[in-house]
Order: C-alpha cells, then structure tokens, then sequence
C-alpha cells in the first residue's frame, strides 16, 4: 500500500501523501501503517495554519475502492462503494463495555460456582455416613479440588482479558485520531482504522475538515497472507 502521488515528508518511514488547502490554509497528510487482520491501519496528520478552529471528525472519513483507468479519468467516475472508517468514540465505548464486563466477571462469583459448592458441601457432609474407602475419598477429594481449580481459572482468565481490554483502551485512547475542533496555529495526528479491502488495486480516501473534503489515492498490491489463530501476520509472499 502506497500512495499514489507520494509527496510529502514520511511518516515513521511511511510514504505520506500531503494537500495543503490553500483556501482554507489547512494541510492535510495521509500515510500507511500496516494491515491488521480486518483492518487497514493509517496515520492522519492535520496542520490548521487558518485563523479559525477547524473541525476534525475521523467517523466521516471514507475510502471507495476504484479501478485505475477510472482514477485516472475522473469526470468519468461512477457512483462508487463507500467504505466508512471506523468510528473511534464506538471503538472507545466498546472495548469499555467489554473491559467492564470482564472485570465484573473476575470478581463475581456465578450461580453455577454457587450451585457447584453446594452440591460439594452436600457430597461431603452425606460421606461422613457412608462408609467411603480411601480411594473413593481421594476421589472425591482430587474431583471438588479439580472443580474449584476449574472455577478459580475461569476467574483468573476474566481478570486477564480485563487487563488486555484495558491496555488496548489506553493504547487506543492515545493513538487515535479523535473527534475535535482543532485552534489555529495548531496540528494534530492519530491513527484511522478502515475495514480491510485486498482485492482493489487503487483505493480512494476521502478525509475532511469543516465537512470539506480532501482527497487521496494509494495503490495497492495484492498479496496471498496468512494469519495466526490471534490475527497476526506470519507469512506474505
């Protein structure tokens, strides 16, 4: 993935495409991150050199996938697929909601942990009239023991997912390029994720300030890629 017209100073070693609208005095770069397993990953920067705020708001941006003949002669443009980018302020409230879910989770204990204790407690109090020999006590001993470990590690599984929602939250929290009215004199960059599109050799992005759009074109290379059971990268050829 690359632009199309590379013509600004990189970013992180990343080509960047650059606009600067003269009109409104507002530079606009767009560079490539990397793929994600569903997602296409940019870095958007935005310099207001205007003497007004402009307004910045990354769930209005777009890409539409576009055949090169056609990117090259606009006034014959059709009607093209838009692919929304991903709203961060929904990414923010559901990895929240999730976060809080798994916390809860961590230190709740469920109706079936409840039941199971019971039934453990019953087991035990009715084996003191039985006459159990020592393997069917060891038995019954090594079963509650591997229940309770069972019980203990579903806790300990919660507790961890909470850990990684919260690092995510606070690593989304500080890379993404957020709804704002940016001041003059001021810039600002964050990441755009958008869902994934392999296939299309051009796609066209479309970013705006003030609900003005700017305009930007990458090419793309297909590539045959493999994941792992997680969603990262571990092959491409």
């Amino acid at each position: 993935m690359r632009p199309a017209q590379p013509d600004g100073s990189s970013v992180n070693g990343h080509p960047t495409s650059t606009k600067y609208q003269t009109e409104d005095s507002v530079e606009v770069k767009l560079s490539f991150v990397r793929y994600d397993a569903t997602e296409l990953v940019f870095e958007v920067e935005i310099g207001n050199d205007s003497k007004r705020p402009v307004l910045i708001e990354p769930a209005s941006f777009f890409y539409a996938p576009i055949d090169t003949a056609v990117a090259l002669r606009p006034s014959a443009q059709p009607m093209l697929p838009r692919i929304a980018a991903i709203n961060p302020e929904t990414r923010l409230k559901t990895l929240t909601a999730n976060l809080e879910t798994e916390a809860a989770k961590a230190e709740k204990v469920s109706w079936f942990e409840i039941a199971t204790t019971v039934t453990q407690v019953a087991e035990s109090v009715a084996s003191i009239k039985k006459k159990e020999t020592e393997a069917q006590v060891v038995e019954r001993e090594e079963r509650h023991a591997s229940t309770n470990a069972y019980f203990a590690n579903q806790r300990e599984q919660h507790a961890q997912n909470a850990d990684d929602l919260y690092n995510q939250h606070q690593s989304s929290q500080s890379v993404l390029l957020r709804t704002a009215k940016l001041p003059s004199g001021e810039y600002v960059s964050g990441q755009v994720n958008f869902p994934r599109t392999d296939t299309a050799r051009r796609l066209r992005f479309v970013l705006f300030y003030n609900e003005r759009p700017v305009t930007f074109d990458f090419n793309q290379t297909p590539e045959k890629v493999s994941y792992s059971p997680m969603g990262e990268l571990v092959q491409a050829h």
